[in-house]
């Protein structure tokens, strides 16, 4: 098909969003996991006590009630928290990157999103089961108007990318990326390919998504994967930790503005970095376990890599999946040995779902907002809860606080249930 058109378009980072645990404001997150504050807690929801998952990454009421408070008609008619967050984190990278998204060409500005699936409510069920047990669709459809705006029956996967499109004029490349854990790093990924073939100048390209709910909750129960244990809420997520006992679930949303090079100097934009790289794969081995030898993992950084045009030693720190379950933290390192061989034992790796939780399809877009920010200030956040460390888990996790570096290139990894798998690599801006 005659590859990439044009690889002399540079792709750079101009605008950074959240909405996380952490809370709403870049800088304060960002001063939040460099300290190693996490914002985990106990589930908040009646009779969690209950409940076999006790800890969560939840936005505080407090946050959410901002995030209403900005797009009243969206809380109003739309309701479902992973577009309310999608909306706002969107909002916050075009604010940063100082683009004025309606005085800009529409087509030449788009979207690429990662979305979870949409709420699963047990409510929106079972009015309408009849005495024997069976589901009346005949007086569903008549009543269909009752269903809860946040259902899944009104809200289809790329509601967040379409919503973000319409509030801000977007109309350039559009789309909604939906591989589980991988998926917002995907859709950076894409959004990087379609700036650097040409199709578009700018993008708001990350991820939103929440299943911290109780359909959400039990489905990785159910998987053997969510961490059920009743400790401090705090430490329960312990990636690369000999004790870690599985993922935290987390919610919020990552967005950040990429834009072309010209594009951004001719209005004197601020650079965080360049994008110079992105690698995809899938391990094809199984759907709830990664390959336990990390070939897929090291494949997609590989390509990352070769697509950077750079040798592993140039690469200076990892923002790693690190899920703190026991199957993908030996995978994540085996992977990482295999790839960047000798170097790796003189690479950081760090995770930062101990800061946030594991936000599902949209867990890269706040990675790798992190992952630009160490690149931009040179400085790494600490590897929480990392007391107990695992001999099969061997590189340096930055575990003891955070650490001043020179960080010249750094790379993100994303990989998700199916054993689908994403990195992307930034680097230092250079004129």
């Amino acid at each position: 098909m005659g590859g990439i058109k044009n690889r002399n378009r540079r792709v750079v980072v101009t605008g950074l969003g959240m909405a996380t645990p952490l809370g709403l404001s870049v800088s304060e997150s960002w001063d939040k996991a460099l300290q190693g504050i996490s914002g985990i807690g106990p589930l908040n929801y009646p009779d969690a006590a209950s409940a076999p998952v006790q800890a969560v990454g939840q936005v505080s009421e407090s946050d959410w009630n901002e995030i209403v408070a900005a797009f009243p008609e969206q809380a109003a008619t739309q309701g479902e928290k992973r577009t309310l967050y999608a909306l706002w984190a969107a909002r916050s990278a075009l604010d940063d990157s100082g683009i004025d998204a309606g005085n800009s060409d529409p087509g030449r500005s788009g979207v690429m999103l990662a979305a979870g699936a949409p709420i699963n409510r047990l409510e929106d069920i079972g009015p309408w089961i009849d005495p024997e047990g069976n589901f009346d669709s005949r007086r569903f459809s008549n009543e269909f108007e009752q269903v809860h705006r946040e259902s899944i029956m009104r809200n289809n996967t790329h509601r967040p990318s379409a919503l973000v499109a319409a509030h801000y004029g977007l109309g350039g490349p559009n789309g909604t990326i939906s591989s589980a854990c991988a998926s917002a790093t995907q859709a950076l990924g894409l959004a990087f390919r379609s700036i650097q073939r040409g199709e578009s100048d700018v993008m708001l390209a990350g991820g939103a998504d929440s299943m911290i709910n109780p359909v959400g909750l039990v489905f990785f129960v159910l998987l053997g994967a969510a961490n059920t244990t009743r400790d401090d809420p705090g430490s329960a997520c312990r990636p690369f930790d000999r004790k870690r006992a599985g993922l935290v679930m987390g919610e919020g949303a990552g967005v950040v503005t990429l834009e072309e090079e010209q594009h951004a100097l001719e209005r004197g934009a601020r650079i965080y970095g360049e994008v110079t790289g992105y690698g995809s794969s899938m391990d094809a081995h199984q759907v709830t376990a990664p390959d336990p030898k990390g070939v897929g993992a090291a494949r997609s950084m590989a390509t990352a890599l070769s697509d950077a045009g750079i040798a592993p030693e140039a690469v200076d720190y990892i923002n790693a999946h690190g899920t703190g379950t026991k199957l993908n933290d030996m995978a994540e390192t085996l992977a990482i040995r295999n790839t960047f061989g000798e170097h790796a034992n003189r690479l950081m790796v760090n995770s930062s779902k101990p800061l946030t939780g594991h936000l599902l399809a949209a867990s890269g877009g706040p990675e790798f907002v992190f992952t630009a920010l160490s690149v931009h200030q040179d400085r790494v956040h600490p590897t929480l809860n990392l007391t107990n460390p695992d001999r099969k888990c061997d590189l340096d996790y930055v575990s003891e606080g955070q650490r001043q570096a020179v960080i010249g290139t750094a790379l993100s990894n994303s990989f998700g249930f199916g054993g689908q798998n994403a990195s992307i690599i930034i680097s230092k801006y250079r004129q």
